[in-house]
């Protein structure tokens, strides 16, 4: 066995990750990811990316281009229904092409591309950036001490097996996540929803019955099935899931005839030709790990959370999981903040995770199973897409003001700019050029000052060459013009005020006016949300 040493192990190559090593290594950081399959995911399981993944990913270079080009399906092409088959009657129509204009909210534009296109998109870029890619192979066993991570890894292929030792560990391993078993952590909630198989399929004539061209999703209430099916980004082959129940029939008795007899039932097209190409059981289920880290392990993706598919969050929030954790990871590692920093995981993904889970059960209860009155939840955040765009942070790493309401979300057509929000979309100038504040979000800290804020601008530069932290400055009326005022109405930002963004492009704290010495009110503030002084009982070693 041969031993190295690498500041981040990464378990599992799904959209954790995958898009973890792609932020880390943009931000420099080596990495190893491990994976027992031997390949990415051939089936399209999670489709697309949504827009606050994209503001998260569209930093590395060339990677949004690369998801925009993966579907031919443009981000406005998109249609939900609620039917009895695909071409029957349709009970609702959740959303309507064109029916959404996205580009209020993001400069980003939503990518509608299956798994099975998206992670090789992310494979190559983590590549290209450093990252140390293993398929086929596992995870054999995995310890942490107070000075690191000691992994033993496997080929499947050879047997040979590799000793390796790490800073850090992310657990991406799936749902049934051996490294969080192997922690001791427990999983809360619903558990298991429904069983049901996912039928992957190719009709030369699926245009006929499926008229649009563009993304779409029909979950599907039939008197003799529940499911759904979703076009793919070939106009040919379309994906059928419907439930079935264990206690009458096996995933087995599901043969390639009889998934042919679902996939015309739910089509309503009872004489298509069509070839089966996969048949793949799964289990829905509504569930958080109780914790999303112990120590130097961190979860990420389905090992801390699985939901059901009803609003297309799971992928979503498994790649917000990454995220949060690359910048963090990064700044840790490179001796520019506390370890204390990383304990901010829990306290602000965890939330998000036990929202989004209730949400899309409620999504599956209202699209699917009106009858499943056992998952009614009363306190469910009500709005899909302050669940999706609007969850709030609160942690070490953020400063609140008097102006926290204690709302778990906001709504984003309606942003405030209070500390632990997302950086509202507000299209400026720059350099005669026009751009959206989301485009100064990078690797490093922003901070916005007022138009008379002149003195935090000049703070800034003196703070980042002190603590060697990047942090870029832009003032209204000299480095950003915005003709319509807008940045101030959605951000809260006085003209002699300040407002300090994280690398993820969440507001970190806001200074209403000049505050005495900016420099050393801007030291505090990085004291704090770095959390450069530890609190007994609160790092994450």
């Amino acid at each position: 066995m041969t031993a190295s040493r690498i500041p981040v192990l990464i378990v599992g190559a799904g959209l954790a990750g995958l898009a973890a090593a792609v932020l880390l290594g943009w931000r420099n950081i080596p990495c190893v990811l491990v994976e027992r399959r031997p390949s990415t995911s051939r089936h399209p399981r999670a489709r697309g990316v949504n827009l606050r993944s994209l503001e998260l990913l569209r930093g590395v270079p060339g990677l949004e281009d690369d998801l925009r080009l993966a579907s031919p399906a443009d981000p406005g092409d998109f249609a939900i229904a609620i039917a009895e088959s695909v071409s029957g009657r349709v009970f609702k129509t959740l959303l309507a092409p064109g029916a959404f204009d996205t580009r209020q909210l993001s400069p980003a534009a939503v990518c509608h591309a299956g798994q099975d296109r998206i992670e090789p998109i992310l494979l190559r870029h983590a590549r290209d950036l450093g990252a140390d890619i293993r398929f086929a192979t596992e995870l054999v066993s995995v310890e942490q001490n107070a000075g690191g991570i000691e992994a033993l890894l496997r080929d499947r292929a050879s047997g040979q097996e590799t000793r390796i030792a790490a800073e850090y560990l992310v657990a991406a391993d799936g749902n049934r996540s051996p490294v969080r078993k192997s922690l001791g952590i427990d999983i809360e909630g619903r558990g298991t929803l429904s069983h049901n198989i996912s039928i992957l399929f190719q009709a030369e004539r699926l245009g006929g019955v499926v008229k649009r061209q563009d993304f779409t999703l029909y979950y599907l209430q039939n008197r003799d099935f529940t499911g759904a099916f979703v076009s793919t980004d070939n106009p040919t082959i379309g994906q059928v899931s419907i439930e079935y129940d264990p206690r009458q029939e096996t995933a087995e008795s599901y043969d390639t005839g009889r998934c042919a007899q679902v996939v015309r039932a739910a089509l309503g097209a009872p004489a298509l030709e069509l070839t089966i190409l996969d048949a793949m059981p799964w289990e829905m289920s509504a569930q958080v790990a109780r914790r999303m880290h112990e120590g130097r392990i961190f979860l990420a993706g389905d090992a801390a959370h699985t939901m059901p598919p009803t609003g297309g969050l799971g992928g979503q929030t498994a790649i917000q999981d990454a995220a949060d954790l690359a910048w963090k990871l990064a700044l840790v590692l490179k001796g520019q903040a506390g370890a204390d920093l990383l304990a901010t995981y829990q306290a602000e993904r965890h939330p998000v995770a036990a929202m989004t889970v209730a949400r899309q059960t409620a999504n599956y209860v209202e699209r699917m199973r009106s009858d499943r009155t056992d998952l009614a939840d009363p306190d469910v955040e009500a709005d899909y897409l302050s669940v999706a765009m609007g969850y709030r942070y609160r942690s070490a790493a953020v400063i609140a003001d008097d102006a926290d309401d204690g709302e778990a979300t906001e709504s984003p057509f309606h942003p405030t700019g209070r500390p632990g929000t997302r950086l509202a979309h507000v299209p400026v100038s720059r350099n005669g050029r026009r751009i959206s504040t989301q485009d100064l979000v990078g690797r490093g800290f922003v901070l916005l000052a007022g138009a008379k804020g002149a003195a935090w601008s000049e703070a800034t530069a003196r703070v980042a060459a002190r603590s060697g932290v990047d942090v870029a400055a832009y003032r209204l009326g000299a480095d950003l013009i915005d003709s319509s005022d807008a940045i101030r109405a959605r951000t809260g930002l006085p003209e002699q005020g300040a407002v300090l963004v994280r690398p993820d492009g969440f507001i970190a704290w806001r200074a209403k006016a000049a505050e005495g010495d900016p420099s050393a009110r801007l030291d505090e503030v990085f004291g704090r949300i770095l959390c450069r002084n530890p609190s007994p009982g609160t790092r994450a070693k």
